[in-house]
């Protein structure tokens, strides 16, 4: 009697064995992801990043600073947009992972990085890596400024605020950053060639918004299935905020 059981279990293994991969689904429950660019749209001159002459602390800062407001790549691929599902049901918001710290911060009169994301909660480390006074001003949502007189001195603020965030330095005036702060960490920054990924989302329809402090807003329709990667890509066509170069 055993011995037929265990002949019946083999088959059936061995039944499972060949079966086709693609008709072993995933499971309803399992999480989607997205991946992706986001590109400037055929046609645009490819503009570069506005530079500006400095007299503040240029032993430090040097005399000509980039803004690092608007980056693309060969391949026309956009640095720095932050890109986020909008429409997520309050159920599907829910996360097992802890709060996070991240660093902002101030090098070679420069923030870094450029563009973060926050889920509402987590920590932002305002960190002075220069020998010199730097703040870390955020406008937006809500409101902070912090001085970070010298070298090695950091200081954090918990930011529960959602939105927009535009960061400032009152004393290099060509220093800024942008941060956004979801409910959610269905969120990512485009790195040096456009591209994101997004993962762990809960299957369904969502808007997906890519936001550049240049050239604007991006709205457009997405499904996530269970299991799979969507694959998207983005153009943003802004003509009028290349005529500032």
């Amino acid at each position: 009697m055993v011995t037929i059981v265990q002949a019946k279990l083999g088959a059936l293994v061995l039944a499972l064995s060949v079966l086709p991969s693609q008709l072993i689904a995933s499971p309803a429950g399992a999480p989607g992801a997205i991946e992706g660019a986001v590109l400037l749209a055929a046609g645009l001159p490819r503009p570069q990043p506005r530079r500006v002459s400095n007299s503040t602390d240029p032993e430090v800062c040097g005399r000509v600073k980039s803004l690092g407001d608007l980056l693309v790549s060969e391949a026309g691929g956009v640095a720095h947009v932050i890109v986020s599902l909008t429409d997520v049901p309050a159920e599907k918001m829910a996360s097992t992972s802890p709060p996070r710290r991240v660093v902002l911060d101030n090098r070679d009169c420069e923030f870094h990085p450029h563009s973060i994301v926050l889920r509402a909660g987590d920590t932002l480390e305002m960190r002075n890596s220069d020998k010199t006074l730097h703040t870390v001003h955020l406008y937006g949502p809500s409101e902070e400024n912090v001085s970070l007189p010298f070298q090695g001195v950091s200081i954090s603020r918990r930011l529960t605020s959602e939105g927009i965030y535009q960061v400032k330095c009152d004393v290099h005036g060509w220093m800024q950053a942008f941060l956004r702060v979801d409910a959610h960490r269905f969120h990512s920054v485009t790195d040096s060639q456009g591209a994101f990924q997004i993962p762990g989302i809960p299957a369904g329809r969502y808007t997906l918004e890519a936001w550049h402090e240049r050239l604007g807003f991006h709205r457009s329709p997405v499904e996530i299935r269970a299991g799979k990667t969507t694959s998207v890509e983005l153009e943003l066509d802004n003509p009028g905020a290349l005529a500032q170069d």
